[in-house]
């Protein structure tokens, strides 16, 4: 049992971000909202006036400060060649533990306008095919970092023991980890039926539901292989197809010792399987695909742009106090698809800051 890359087709698209920020004083809350930064019903009302936006309070810094984080499309296995062309430079960059590139941009001079950045980007992206001779697969280095990281317990991939007894039923008496996650994909295609958006993100929700979107397929797919044992994590990217909305997706990959990380996707199985949604087999035959079920676990197709890996992912250079209205916890990001969901603005003077993001991704 090996994985190959082959057939690769070039990629070619560029990310553009805008931000618009707008400051109000603790006078403007009072005149235009009839409230104060202590108003247990601020943020409703935040939202009522200006709609959903990013709101940050201010006034814990000594001067102003606005950060994103960006994770950078860069090299993997089956996408190589990768050529990326900032407008502007960031301040700082890392790789995180699970081998992604995260950039952090200042764009704390243009408080009050827009901020824009724009990335080029080109690659050649292959199609990942598990070729099969065995399904013989040596034990687990349980000592490997590797081995720790990915089959650990953390928020959204939470293992409770309901995780744990399913996971042990659906396996049965099967030993070979190639098996038992290829029996833990077969089930999620009978039992979770695709929803978006789902009513909460993580696993526990998505199996009470069962139901979830992409990442949710991916969050009960990694929770049960990691409960049993076999390393796996998440995928954050998108199509790479041109003219699409909304291309934004998820899937999975576990890993096997002497062979490497697997990939998954349930939620395009699922969908192909069971056939409710038109629009979704319309496109999967206009960009042709395989439309086999099957082939979605442990082979890929070349559509893709991988922007990160991993989840609940730590942030370069974060500021030790988030807002009050922030929604990452310990300076993390659930994903990197490729911005971080929420960036940091803050100030020296008391008050709110109202952000208005908006991106696009075109590939040409």
């Amino acid at each position: 049992m090996k994985l190959i890359y082959k057939n690769p087709i070039k990629i070619r698209g560029y990310y553009i971000w805008n931000a618009n920020t707008k400051f109000l004083s603790v006078q403007e809350l009072k005149d235009k909202l009839n409230s104060d930064i202590n108003d247990k019903k601020l943020l409703e009302k935040l939202v009522k006036k200006f709609g959903s936006k990013l709101f940050f309070d201010s006034g814990n810094e000594n001067s102003n400060k606005f950060f994103s984080w960006f994770s950078r499309i860069k090299e993997w296995d089956n996408q190589k060649n990768v050529k990326a062309k900032y407008s502007i430079r960031p301040k700082k960059y890392e790789r995180d533990e699970n081998g992604n590139m995260i950039d952090l941009f200042d764009f704390s001079e243009n408080l009050g306008k827009e901020s824009k950045l724009k990335i080029d980007f080109e690659f050649d992206s292959f199609e990942t095919i598990l070729e099969m001779d065995s399904v013989n697969i040596k034990p687990y280095n349980k000592n490997l970092k590797l081995y720790k990281k990915y089959t650990k317990s953390e928020k959204y991939l939470e293992q409770t023991n309901e995780i744990k007894k399913l996971a042990s039923k659906i396996i049965g008496t099967e030993k070979n980890y190639f098996m038992q996650a290829r029996r833990i994909f077969d089930w999620i295609l009978d039992n979770i039926s695709y929803k978006y958006p789902p009513e909460k993100r993580g696993v526990i929700p998505t199996l009470k539901k069962r139901c979830g979107d992409c990442g949710e397929f991916n969050h009960l797919f990694i929770t049960l292989c990691r409960s049993l044992g076999i390393p796996a994590r998440a995928i954050l990217g998108m199509w790479a197809v041109p003219k699409i909305k909304d291309g934004y997706h998820a899937w999975a990959e576990f890993y096997l010792e002497g062979i490497g990380w697997i990939p998954v996707d349930s939620s395009i199985a699922e969908g192909l399987k069971n056939k409710n949604d038109k629009g979704f087999i319309k496109f999967m035959k206009k960009v042709k695909n395989p439309m086999n079920p099957n082939y979605y676990f442990g082979n890929l197709d070349r559509n893709r742009i991988i922007f990160s890996k991993g989840e609940n992912i730590p942030l370069v250079n974060c500021p030790k106090r988030l807002s009050k209205f922030e929604m990452m916890e310990k300076c993390e990001s659930l994903f990197m698809q490729p911005t971080s969901v929420y960036p940091f603005v803050d100030g020296s003077e008391k008050g709110i800051f109202i952000v208005d993001i908006t991106s696009e991704i075109n590939i040409l």
